[in-house]
């Protein structure tokens, strides 16, 4: 089996079994000098293990999901080589809640990244006396809930907590990206001819940028021209 073939049975998979796109690392965002690396935008882009997303009854019924303040803790660690910190800023009871206002800073680049949000947490009281059983575990519970939004602030977690709007994107070695968009140009050129109905400055673009999801629909066009002309 060619190459061509493999490059394109691996995007036709990745289309057919809903698989995340494919991105190149230097792709991943339009400023110089970044400050996520490749492999920290590994963790923020792709969707949580399913072994560490959890279930609970949700006010009002029916359930939420969500991951735990060690899973949170653990994937910055990863992400930043323990060169992080978060601090409460200020702590509140009021209407029979522990709320906290929380700040998580972490280092990367040489710089720093501050995300800032609170956390709450509903007070378990006494039943016999209506005091608070543990007012310390009920503020230790709201700031882990802070440290949690901050750190979904940076896209820790986001498909538990915002999964209508995210999406899974999977980040190419510089060397895959440029492979398998090699392999695709190389088909293109063969039989440009064959895409008249699509302008050149369009195959142009795509071949100057190495832009894996048109090329492979070009490549995918002339298949099927030559299906036709084959039939």
């Amino acid at each position: 089996m060619n190459q061509l073939c493999i490059t394109l049975m691996r995007k036709e998979k990745e289309l057919t079994d809903n698989k995340p796109a494919r991105i190149n690392a230097k792709d991943l965002a339009k400023v110089e000098n970044n400050l996520i690396n490749a492999e920290q935008a590994k963790f923020l882009l792709k969707r949580t293990p399913a072994n560490y997303i959890k279930t609970r009854p949700a006010l009002g019924g029916g359930t939420w999901q969500y991951v735990s303040g060690t899973y949170v803790q653990k994937v910055l660690n990863l992400m930043f080589g323990w060169a992080w910190d978060f601090e409460i800023v200020n702590e509140i009871i009021q209407d029979g809640e522990a709320i906290v206002k929380g700040r998580l800073t972490v280092n990367t680049g040489g710089q720093k990244i501050i995300k800032t949000q609170y956390g709450n947490k509903k007070i378990m009281k006494k039943r016999n006396t209506g005091e608070a059983l543990s007012l310390g575990n009920d503020l230790k519970a709201a700031a882990t809930d802070s440290l949690k939004k901050c750190a979904a602030q940076l896209g820790i977690a986001q498909d538990v907590y915002a999964p209508d709007e995210f999406t899974e994107v999977e980040v190419l070695s510089a060397e895959q990206h440029d492979y398998d968009a090699n392999v695709l140009i190389k088909a293109v050129k063969k039989d440009i001819e064959l895409l008249s109905n699509v302008s050149q400055e369009i195959i142009e673009k795509a071949i100057e940028s190495k832009n894996l999801d048109v090329l492979f629909k070009l490549v995918r066009n002339i298949r099927l021209k030559k299906g036709e002309q084959d039939g």
